[in-house]
């Protein structure tokens, strides 16, 4: 078993035994890891981290060629985007694309282009920017880095018939670069028709509803309130 030491964002994670973790993280080097942290809840001078959900860690674990599961020894925190923790849509955004990393991507699958993403992504949303657009963006990305995301011609994506507006609107949230998009106005009526779009094309390639949509459209749902 070789040691291996990596930066990793948590996807998942849950409890197992009494003191214990099973978490999911998406490494810069080893792409997507699922790993026990023994003790992590009981000493917490074991760990630098209680490795909570979306946070960035440096960790340590012993590679196991044969297994899906690692044995992660060490967790230390890197980065806990604590901005993001400040605004429940902020929360319920980052949690949302974290489970759509966990949910689309293979163990020990690398992906340079998927990791830089989240972590861009996270960073932004700490910062505060408009966690709809960074949603928007991320989404057809990650579908593109996949290799499922397809292009626009004319006024169809994907198979899908849509306005001129929103074909031409899928294509600059693929390829322009963060500080244009950040800045760049989508109207109502397309950002509408470009949700509904691209909810099409994720739910051809997602199991099952994601766990966190539950929670983000009912953070939508308040904010339409105020």
């Amino acid at each position: 078993m070789a040691i291996q030491t990596t930066e990793a964002i948590v996807l998942n994670r849950r409890d197992l035994r009494e003191t214990s973790i099973l978490a999911t993280f998406y490494s810069r080097d080893f792409g997507k890891i699922k790993g026990v942290l023994k003790g992590i809840r009981g000493d917490r001078s074991k760990y630098g981290s209680f490795a909570e959900l979306f946070t960035l860690n440096k960790i340590v674990f012993y590679e196991k060629t044969k297994s899906d599961f690692q044995n992660i020894t060490q967790c230390d925190l890197a980065d806990g985007f604590f901005g993001i923790r400040k605004n429940l849509s902020s929360i319920a955004y980052a949690t949302y694309l974290v489970e759509l990393v966990d949910e689309l991507t293979e163990p020990a699958e690398k992906n340079d282009g998927i990791y830089g993403l989240l972590l861009n992504s996270l960073r932004l949303l700490a910062k505060g920017s408009e966690p709809t657009k960074i949603a928007r963006v991320f989404e057809i990305r990650l579908l593109t880095l996949l290799g499922l995301g397809p292009a626009a011609e004319g006024s169809n994506v994907g198979g899908i018939k849509v306005s001129p507006g929103t074909a031409q609107t899928f294509n600059r949230l693929k390829n322009a670069a963060w500080d244009s998009l950040l800045k760049f106005r989508i109207s109502k009526s397309i950002e509408q028709e470009l949700g509904s779009l691209v909810d099409k094309l994720l739910a051809s390639h997602l199991d099952r509803p994601l766990r966190s949509r539950k929670f983000l459209n009912e953070i939508k749902r308040l904010n339409r309130r105020e």
